[in-house]
């Protein structure tokens, strides 16, 4: 029972603060990381390129009122 307890205490911090604030500041430091290494290792012209060819495939969302 005891166990237990301290597994709560423990594991409900660690999923709170890993859900609301390392889990976007990693995101938000290893998306545009791994943004970059893309850019520097294919280089500017292919980089663009395959950064278009991405975003072409995207569905475009129309926004209704009502």
């Amino acid at each position: 029972m005891l166990q237990r307890i301290i597994g709560y205490v423990l594991f409900i911090p660690f999923i709170v603060f890993y859900s609301y604030v390392l889990g976007p500041v990693l995101k938000a430091v290893l998306v545009p990381g791994g943004l970059a290494l893309l850019f520097l290792i294919l280089g500017p012209d292919r980089f663009t390129y395959h950064w278009r060819e991405a975003r072409a495939g995207q569905p475009k969302i129309e926004v209704r009122e009502g």
